[in-house]
């Protein structure tokens, strides 16, 4: 048998950095595995071990094998093999190593007491089968004249643990619950619902924001009801899809005008953008290469419009193919108009690989658009970047392609909304001296059905709908927000439809099971790590503290969730100086904002209480958050790997640099797709998203290249120190502050005007106003094998 060093062999123990135990807990209401009676006692130690033990420690088989996430110099003093003919002699090996002794065994303490740290949590509780069988095995060993009276007194049977891996993908646990049954069928309560005051207390997932019923006084909200019955569900989510999917379908809507028929641009218009470009001819890819330039998807369902001479109701709407985000109009009487709009998804919905690359690839719906340049379109044309305003005024509402503010407060409140009360007490605070919120990556749909609130600081209750069609708004006043309020239910219900596309390479499972554990096991603020970072108040220290519990072992277990209806809700809104990201987009939701906000049509003043937990007006006002410091929302994380760029502002290029941060880029830009060999050099093409080429399978996310400071496209000393990469420069400094002092200065600047200036807003410079990529260090803990074992159980989801 193999001998072991007791003292290296008891502090390696205390910072094992492995997983291991059974991890069950069924629907046991403790968490525990409770196993079954056997009925007859066994004869020997071996035929109890085989019988009672073992299949508990196909757990550990899990990450305490070689190459697992435990094969470190500490983890091999409890290694198992792939052969589980070998376990007993391994555990007894083991055992003898770590000192013999029976409850003060590090093998039976580490998976049962919560003060060993053991990265794998606490899946054998004392009085669990798990533990008393393998209590029984130690017993045995430690004292055999005792074992006779052990085996007889102890007959159970392990209960097989459920599975590691599994994802519900996002959507809305409704559309799972309604497979396959009758419109009839009654739904069962909403499982956002459940996410209040007192849920989860001293649980390992966490959460401090809270659901809110913004429909709680229908006739005073004027909006319909959510459904009732799968038949209710299914009918809403027709309708919705409708509205925002576009294609070209009668009733779709688009920015500023409903669901009508004028559009925001003429398709003789839009077969004239090519001009702009400086090519001598309409090329011969021109729909291509205005989603390319635009930033917009190409779908594969048909998007018509009318090429030049056709006539849209001859050609059922045309020839040509728009891209996502734009959509043809019809009249009143279901004709084609030869009118476009723009659409949600210029924001919302951008493009992972084709459908070649897997189901529900290309185009896709609500995995926020990292592609986007469609203001360029409308500058393109003689207008300006700004929705809705036509003429050329000098405003930009993103720096960098891809980003944008759609959460402009200011001008939403005021020129959206119509909502100028300039009287109002907290009026010279909200437009004078809040700051501007920067650079924004758009939250993906596919995870509305696990949030109780919305946006990147949870400002608003997620039952708050109206929000979600501001830009649908056909004007302020009472026509405009009437028609919101009839249709703004249907397209909610088809947002929460909508689920993340499955990772379609190759991914391994024995590693994806280790990040599993890791993922929803690891106290990040173990004793020995030294996390940087202060632990956030609530929660057991892993990753699911804060993004919420997806794998089915864990979800089904009491000690991480109240209830499996739980699964994949993430509901904790992390204190903005604990995260410590880009801070501007928190403190743009200043007092001033939330109590200004409050009486605007978009956060449902009418639902104004004095009770906070009835209140679901905006939701970060001192009086609602009771204490709660600001933050930012963690996000449940369906498709993560499909949703980069990462972090509120979209300044961390993959997964990999959320995890270890010191492989953070301060400047960087996304790689390109290749132009046609003989357009080269003579179009602007927009960010790759072939799968097989530009996606870092082993990083998760887009592949960039890394840029210095003084590459073209960088300004030294006003957007970079050519001295220090890492340090923000003194004049960009004082321009920061200049953008910090209010909300407006931020937005002005020239829309880009050839061809270079298109190239260059494709860098990423995380030295300017908003765009900072610091903060969510908690992970710098973690090892390189753990970080990819994370990695390869995030491609689950």
């Amino acid at each position: 048998m193999r001998s072991f060093s007791r003292a290296n062999g008891l502090v390696a123990v205390l910072l094992l950095s492995a997983c291991s135990g059974n991890y069950s807990g069924g629907t046991a209401t403790s968490g525990n595995n409770g196993g079954t009676d056997s009925g007859t006692p066994s004869k020997t130690v071996q035929e109890f071990f085989g019988k009672s033990a073992q299949t508990n420690l196909n757990n550990c088989r899990t990450c305490h094998v070689p190459g697992g996430v435990a094969d470190t110099d500490e983890g091999k003093l409890f290694m198992l093999s792939s052969n589980p003919n070998e376990d007993y002699d391994n555990v007894y090996d083991s055992w003898i190593a770590l000192d013999k002794g029976v409850e003060t065994n590090k093998i039976l303490t580490n998976p049962s007491d919560p003060a060993q740290h053991h990265s794998g949590g606490q899946p054998w509780p004392v009085g669990s089968q798990p533990y008393n069988a393998l209590k029984v095995v130690l017993g045995c060993w430690e004292n055999p004249d005792s074992c006779a009276a052990l085996l007889a007194s102890n007959v159970s049977t392990p209960t097989a643990p459920l599975a590691l891996l599994g994802s519900a993908r996002g959507g809305h646990a409704w559309f799972d619950f309604c497979e396959g049954k009758s419109d009839s069928t009654v739904l069962p309560a909403d499982p956002r619902s459940l996410v209040q005051p007192g849920i989860n207390a001293n649980k390992a997932v966490y959460y401090n924001a809270f659901w809110k019923d913004c429909h709680r006084e229908p006739e005073k909200v004027g909006e319909a009801a959510p459904a009732k019955t799968c038949g209710e569900l299914r009918t809403l989510s027709a309708q919705g899809r409708t509205l925002i999917e576009g294609n070209g379908a009668i009733g779709a809507g688009w920015y500023f005008g409903g669901n009508g028929s004028k559009g925001n641009l003429t398709a003789a218009k839009y077969n004239t953008v090519w001009e702009k470009w400086g090519l001598p001819s309409r090329p011969d890819n021109f729909d291509q290469l205005v989603a390319e330039r635009y930033g917009m998807g190409m779908g594969a369902a048909r998007n018509p419009y009318p090429l030049p001479g056709e006539d849209p109701n001859k050609t059922n709407g045309g020839t040509g193919q728009l891209p996502t985000g734009l959509t043809q109009t019809h009249d009143a009487e279901g004709r084609w108009t030869g009118n476009i709009g723009t659409n949600c998804h210029v924001c919302h919905s951008g493009q992972v690989g084709t459908p070649a690359d897997g189901p529900g690839l290309g185009a896709l719906y609500g995995n926020s658009n990292s592609l986007s340049e469609f203001g360029q379109l409308d500058t393109d044309l003689g207008g300006s970047a700004v929705p809705g305003v036509p003429i050329p005024v000098p405003i930009i509402v993103g720096k960098t392609r891809g980003t944008n503010n759609a959460l402009a407060l200011q001008i939403i409140t005021f020129l959206v909304a119509g909502d100028l009360r300039p009287l109002d007490p907290n009026f010279i605070g909200f437009t004078v001296f809040t700051p501007n919120g920067g650079s924004l990556d758009t939250p993906a749909w596919w995870n509305m059905g696990h949030r109780p609130t919305k946006f990147q600081d949870g400002f608003l209750a997620m039952d708050a709908l109206r929000a979600d069609f501001g830009f649908f708004l056909p004007g302020p006043g009472p026509d405009g927000f009437g028609w919101v309020k009839e249709h703004v239910r249907a397209g909610d219900t088809w947002l929460m439809s909508l689920k993340s596309p499955a990772f379609p390479g190759p991914i391994n499972t024995a590693l994806a099971e280790q990040g599993a554990v890791l993922f929803h096991s690891k106290n990040l603020w173990a004793e020995g790590l030294d996390n940087p970072s202060p632990k956030p108040e609530g929660g057991n220290g892993s990753c699911a503290s804060c993004h919420g519990a997806y794998s089915p072992r864990y979800v089904n277990d009491s000690r991480y969730l109240d209830t499996p209806a739980l699964e994949g809700v993430a509901s904790y809104i992390v204190p903005r100086d604990l995260i410590a990201t880009d801070k501007w987009r928190v403190d743009s939701d200043s007092e001033a904002a939330e109590q200004y906000g409050k009486e605007d049509f978009f956060a449902y003043p009418e639902t104004i209480n004095s009770d906070p937990n009835l209140d679901c007006s905006t939701q970060n006002r001192a009086e609602i958050r009771q204490g709660r410091a600001p933050g930012y929302l963690a996000p449940p994380l369906y498709g993560v790997w499909a949703s980069g760029p990462y972090l509120h502002n979209g300044s961390v290029p993959n997964v990999m640099e959320i995890l270890n941060p010191a492989e953070r880029k301060s400047i960087w830009r996304r790689v390109s797709t290749p132009a046609r060999f003989d357009q080269l050099g003579k179009v602007v093409m927009g960010y790759d998203t072939n799968f097989q080429r530009a996606y870092d399978k082993e990083k998760l996310g887009w592949k960039y290249d890394a840029l210095a400071c003084g590459a073209p496209g960088t300004t030294p000393y006003l957007d970079c120190d050519p001295a220090n990469q890492d340090a923000d420069p003194a004049l960009g400094q004082m321009i920061n502050i200049l953008n910090s002092s209010n909300p407006f200065l931020w937005y002005l600047g020239l829309a880009p005007s050839t061809d270079q200036q298109l190239e260059n807003r494709k860098i990423y410079n995380t030295h300017m106003y908003g765009q900072s990529n610091v903060g969510h260090t908690f992970t710098s803990v973690l090892n390189e094998q753990e970080r990819k074992a994370i990695l390869e159980y995030l491609k689950t989801l």
